[in-house]
């Protein structure tokens, strides 16, 4: 009998100390590790070139190089391997080996201290609690958001409708205006045709008169030969400017000494005139001068004193005995007075062969008569020009617009142009979308083409810093049911990160969630 119950008591023992020894073993083993080695008699270790005994396994002895066999003592903390937390009812999770058995509970139930004198409680379903309600908190928020970003979508999809419908309209505009370019241009030839007709039957009506006035007519062959040295012909040549005017009285004095023109007579009697002129202005001026001394003079006269010490009151005197003598008016230059004569008269002439209309023609400087139908024909043609190359530039514009990306269903198309901006600090922070993006008046850079996913906003090349690079600003999109733009930093010199709380990127239910999904749950 007592025989008996000694072999029961070492059977005992010797269950207790097996199933102590098979619960050391599975302290801190992955879900994986454990399978592996359920019915493993041997742990191969250290990328196969080591095999030891499963019952080495969390002996509190490092075996391994790699730290396989101690995940559950820290032996091997020192080789990076990890402690497994199952945490049943919450998420699974590993901690550093170094913490096993530290007095400090890792795990929300407690398992990483299984030797440690510390009473850990499991927590684990308090915070599965905790996090229950958080979820659905942000579920409530993805959902508002995922409507949100079904209004943007919508409200995307009617611009871009509207901007396909204003294409359809610019093409049709742009080949009007083409058409219309293409008429101004032959209406511009034809009356530029006939209004070099018109020069020339100008020229010659008004050639005869300016040879006439500078004596040109009465010059011998020689006389002509020297002008024509001179160029005084190609500037009289109506079909150019005449630049010079009292020169060609110099130029005539050379060549003709003897015999006067009627404008060389008409010069002399001008010199003359200019010169009793110039006497009589200093002569009125000097007299004038006189008058204003004299009234001054006057006036104090004319003051009575009071006898009392007062000043004395004023009296009033014949005023226009002392009034200004006017200047006479300057003689006109013949000269002058002939080429003013010349380019004030709009001239009148009728077209041969054209219907019966008569254009007006107005003369500039001494060459040039412009038809005014043929100047109206330009600023035709100028004007056609302006609208196709302005309709040409709006098509242009708006096709670059419509083949641009936008994220998935077209959300940012309707946000384009659009601009969000937020103070952190000193400084007011705005990005607008597709364009830039600004601390104050400094530029981060301009928006890149967005990238699938769409989970960021890269704007580059702003403003350089000093000694440093250019600017940039990484903004991280963020799942929320409005938008705004917060944390705010600079984490190295000049590049700039932010985060954007917008609907734009909340997606289904399905895939919204921003935790893994956990078996174990």
């Amino acid at each position: 009998m007592q025989l008996r119950m000694l072999l029961a008591v070492a059977a005992m023992t010797a269950v207790k100390e097996c199933t102590a020894s098979e619960e050391r073993i599975l302290y801190g083993l992955k879900p994986d590790f454990r399978a592996r080695i359920a019915f493993a008699s041997s742990l191969t270790c250290d990328s196969g070139t080591k095999t030891i005994p499963v019952s080495s396994v969390n002996d509190d002895y490092c075996d391994c190089r790699d730290g396989t066999d101690e995940p559950g003592t820290a032996a091997c903390s020192h080789t990076g391997v990890q402690f497994h937390c199952e945490n049943v009812g919450y998420f699974s999770s590993d901690v550093p080996t170094s913490r096993v058995n530290d007095g400090l509970c890792d795990c929300c139930d407690g398992s990483d201290e299984y030797k440690s004198s510390s009473t850990c409680p499991n927590t684990c379903a308090t915070l599965r609690a905790a996090y229950d309600l958080q979820e659905q908190a942000e579920e409530a928020i993805r959902a508002a958001g995922r409507n949100a970003r079904a209004d943007v979508v919508a409200a995307s999809k009617l611009k871009k409708e509207e901007h396909f419908r204003k294409r359809t309209d610019l093409e049709v505009e742009k080949a009007a205006a083409d058409t219309a370019v293409t008429a101004a241009r032959a209406t511009k030839a034809a009356e530029e045709a006939l209004e070099v007709q018109a020069q020339k039957e100008a020229a010659r009506a008004t050639r005869k008169k300016v040879a006439s006035h500078l004596g040109l007519l009465d010059m011998s062959s020689t006389q002509l030969v020297d002008l024509v040295r001179l160029n005084v012909f190609p500037v009289l040549d109506l079909t150019d400017k005449i630049y010079v005017k009292t020169d060609i009285l110099d130029i005539l004095r050379g060549i003709q000494p003897s015999d006067q023109s009627v404008i060389e007579q008409q010069e002399q009697a001008y010199l003359l005139t200019e010169e009793a002129y110039r006497n009589e202005v200093t002569r009125i001026t000097d007299l004038n001068a006189d008058l204003a001394k004299a009234k001054e003079a006057a006036k104090e006269a004319a003051k009575v004193p009071t006898g009392d010490g007062d000043e004395p009151a004023p009296v009033e005197i014949d005023e226009s005995k002392y009034e200004p003598v006017p200047l006479p008016t300057k003689p006109d230059r013949p000269i002058v007075t002939l080429f003013a004569e010349l380019t004030a008269n709009q001239a009148t002439n009728s077209r041969p062969g054209w219907l019966g209309f008569i254009p007006l023609l107005v003369m500039t400087g001494m060459g040039n008569f412009l038809v005014c139908v043929a100047v109206a024909a330009r600023q035709a043609l100028a004007a056609a020009e302006s609208k196709a190359t302005q309709v040409d530039s709006e098509l242009t514009s708006l096709d670059a617009t419509l083949r641009g990306s936008y994220g998935p269903d077209d959300v940012l198309y309707s946000l384009r142009d659009s601009c969000v901006d937020t103070t952190s600090g000193q400084y007011t922070y705005k990005m607008c979308y597709f364009g830039q993006a600004n601390q104050d008046q400094t530029s981060l850079g301009t928006m890149q083409p967005i990238e699938l996913p769409l989970t960021a906003l890269k704007f580059t090349g702003g403003a350089k810093c000093w000694n440093g690079p250019e600017r940039s600003f990484h903004v991280t999109l963020v799942c929320g049911d409005t938008t705004a733009l917060t944390n705010v930093e600079e984490p190295s010199t000049c590049v700039y990160s932010a985060t954007l709380t917008t609907p734009i990127v909340c997606g289904e239910a399905s895939s919204s969630s921003p935790k893994a999904t956990h078996d174990e749950l």
